[in-house]
């Protein structure tokens, strides 16, 4: 699933960042394969570490605090405020991107700053973490879609929507009591790719009788 999550703002943040023309790539594998940046500077995101934290041990559930490192670097022998409408697109592309399918976990910045200058390459890091899950006996989430990876943010589209059930279980008369009382309730919530359930909120709220 790192692997997919990695993907995915890769994804996000080319298809944000396409007019300013800038080169954007995994890390390479090789510390000395990194080329040096063009005019329009370059960009590469890669995996940095993860916090696991236990929440449930029957079955044993970690929550996992992923975070991605996205290494910025410009070459301006002038000044160094060219870094800033490309920090701020970036930091707007990554915000609230949900890169796996399953639970609703967003990327959020977790710090970003300035790392050093050298030969005239002026090098940014931004720090984003994604919320992710890993249960006993379930594989890993796959990645999300890939036309929602390109839409712009601002368009609000996500591609996993939670919907809420309420399921009522109603009983007939028994010992003197009136019909179609409620026995219990049950609430479901699931997420489903949007446009397979397409039903306004007050529908989804609706009570599913069993008779």
């Amino acid at each position: 699933m790192l692997a997919e999550a990695e993907a995915a703002i890769v994804k996000r943040v080319e298809a944000i960042l396409a007019p300013f023309e800038v080169s954007i790539a995994p890390f390479p594998g090789d510390s000395d394969a990194q080329t040096k940046p063009g005019r329009k500077g370059q960009i590469f995101i890669g995996y940095k570490r993860s916090r696991f934290r236990p929440t449930s041990f029957q079955p044993m559930t970690c929550e996992i605090i992923a975070e991605f490192e996205l290494s910025l670097q410009l070459r301006d022998l002038r000044t160094h405020r060219g870094a800033y409408p490309l920090l701020d697109t970036v930091r707007y592309a990554v915000t609230g991107l949900i890169p796996l399918k399953g639970p609703l976990s967003k990327c959020y910045p977790v710090q970003e700053g300035f790392v050093k200058t050298e030969d005239g390459i002026w090098y940014y890091a931004l720090v984003v973490a994604v919320a992710m899950m890993q249960i006993e006996g379930q594989q890993p989430y796959t990645a999300a879609d890939i036309d929602y990876l390109e839409r712009d943010p601002a368009l609000g589209v996500r591609p996993y929507n939670a919907t809420q059930i309420q399921v009522a279980v109603r009983r007939s008369r028994v010992d003197e009591l009136p019909d179609n009382v409620v026995d219990r309730t049950f609430t479901v919530i699931e997420t489903v790719p949007t446009g397979l359930m397409d039903f306004s909120s007050t529908e989804a709220g609706q009570y599913i009788e069993i008779l």
